[in-house]
C-alpha cells in the first residue's frame, strides 16, 4: 500500500510537469505510447512501442522483494520480447545484482540505482506493466 497517500495532483497526467507528454483519458492511449517511447530513449533501450515495457520503482530492501525480483528477470527476457526499467536505491548488494543483470540483458533491462523523480514519473506514464 501507499503508507503516506499519493498526491494526485502531483501525479496527475493532465499536468505532470515531468512526463515528456501530458495525456488525459481522450488522449491516454498516444499519450502513454509517446511517453512510452520518451522513457524508452531516456534509458537508452531499443525504442519501439510494440515491445511491452515492465517497470519498477522502489527501495531495494529485503521486504521488498529484490532478491526474487532480480532470480525472475533472466526467465522473463530469455524468450520473451520484453523490456524491464529498474529504478531504486537501497542496499548496495541489491543495487550490484541489478546492475549485473543489466550488464547480462543489453538492450532489455535498464537498471538506475540512484533517486530520480522526474524518471519515476516518466516510468509510471511510459510503462505497460508496472511491477510492485
Amino acid at each position: 500500500g501507499i503508507i503516506n497517500g499519493m498526491d494526485v495532483s502531483e501525479w496527475d497526467p493532465t499536468k505532470d510537469k515531468f512526463l515528456a507528454v501530458n495525456y488525459d483519458i481522450t488522449t491516454a492511449l498516444e499519450g502513454k505510447a509517446l511517453n512510452k517511447e520518451a522513457l524508452q530513449a531516456e534509458v537508452g533501450l531499443p525504442v519501439d512501442r510494440k515491445v511491452p515495457l515492465v517497470a519498477f520503482i522502489g527501495r531495494l530492501e529485503e521486504q521488498k522483494g529484490p532478491d526474487v525480483m532480480i532470480a525472475a528477470i533472466p526467465e522473463i527476457v530469455k524468450d520473451e520480447d520484453v523490456q524491464i526499467v529498474l529504478l531504486g536505491t537501497g542496499k548496495k548488494k541489491f543495487e550490484r545484482l541489478l546492475k549485473s543483470v543489466e550488464e547480462k540483458f543489453p538492450g532489455k533491462v535498464r537498471a538506475v540505482v540512484r533517486f530520480n523523480a522526474p524518471l519515476a514519473h516518466q516510468m509510471m506514464a511510459g510503462a505497460d506493466v508496472l511491477a510492485v
